[in-house]
This record gives structure tokens, C-alpha cells and sequence, in this order.
């Protein structure tokens, strides 16, 4: 699918409601928190902070790949553009750099699987550049996103503007 493709979609979705796929949700009926209004793209938009990254093991076993205090932002912009970056920050700041991951390019929606799609244009992870990493989305609250990807599942607060 062409850029124009994805930016057009993205367009005609953007009208400024809140998302809300996953418990009792089938494909295409995705409703907004509260309201049965058609879901946006628009509550993607702005900067999120990252809450918690864990995945559960088959066994159920919870883990957390870059530690209980794992720290990140992801930011959408109304552009179609998005930005991500986590990191595991170092108990000591003496010590060895963090473990680190970004990735910034294009997003497109499919709400009707309930997915985001990131479509990447530069990572320090190699391998993803030109990729399309698919996410699953779930708006918990319009200011509590989750993001999961098989047993990894990364939850964000919105980051409101200071007065």
C-alpha cells in the first residue's frame, strides 16, 4: 500500500475520538470510550510515556525485558509521522551505556483488526529498517494506551502539556 494510500486513510479517520478495541469488539466495530460514535486515529496523536513493558511467558511467568523501571516515550503526530524510544536505564551512571531501542517513521491504523502499523524508516536496530512492525492497540482509558506484540504487551499514559 502506497503512502498516499496509508496518509489518505489516515486522514478520513481523523475526526478527534477515542479508541476502544478488544473485550466484546468484533472487526469494524471498534466504538469510542462511553459513545457509540465510529473510532479515529485522533486519540493516537501526542506524546506517551512509557507505564510498564512485560511479556508472559507460557508458564505465565511475568518478565520485564528492560527491568521494572524501564523508561520510554512513543509520539504520534498528526503528520502520519511517529517516533519511538525505550531504554533500561543503568543503576549506576558510571556504568556501561543502557540498553537502548528506537525507531521513527510512518504509522497507518487498522481498526477494524485493531492494529497500528509502524512503519519504520530509521532504528538502531538494523534489521528493521523498511520494515512494518504491526502492533496490537487498546485504549485502557483516552489517556491509557497499550500496545502488545505476542506475549510482550507495553502500556503508555498520555503526556499532558504543563501550564
Amino acid at each position: 500500500m502506497s503512502f498516499a494510500v496509508r496518509w489518505f486513510r489516515l486522514c478520513a479517520l481523523s475526526t478527534g475520538a477515542v479508541l476502544a478495541v478488544g473485550a466484546g469488539a468484533s472487526p469494524g466495530s471498534a466504538q469510542q470510550v462511553g459513545s457509540a460514535a465510529p473510532v479515529t486515529t485522533e486519540s493516537f496523536i501526542g506524546a506517551w510515556e512509557l507505564v510498564d513493558w512485560r511479556t508472559t511467558t507460557a508458564s505465565g511467568e511475568v518478565r520485564f525485558p528492560y527491568g521494572e523501571d524501564a523508561q520510554g516515550q512513543i509520539t504520534y503526530a498528526a503528520n502520519g509521522r511517529m517516533g519511538a524510544y525505550l531504554m533500561r536505564p543503568p543503576e549506576d551512571p558510571a556504568d556501561a551505556p543502557p540498553q537502548y531501542l528506537s525507531y521513527w517513521g510512518g504509522f497507518s491504523l487498522d481498526v477494524g483488526a485493531g492494529t497500528v502499523t509502524h512503519h519504520v524508516i530509521g532504528s538502531d536496530q538494523s534489521n528493521w529498517i523498511g520494515s512494518d512492525q504491526v502492533r496490537g492497540f487498546d485504549f485502557e482509558s483516552e489517556d491509557r494506551l497499550v500496545l502488545s506484540l505476542g506475549s510482550n504487551r507495553l502500556s503508555w499514559v498520555r503526556v499532558r502539556p504543563t501550564s
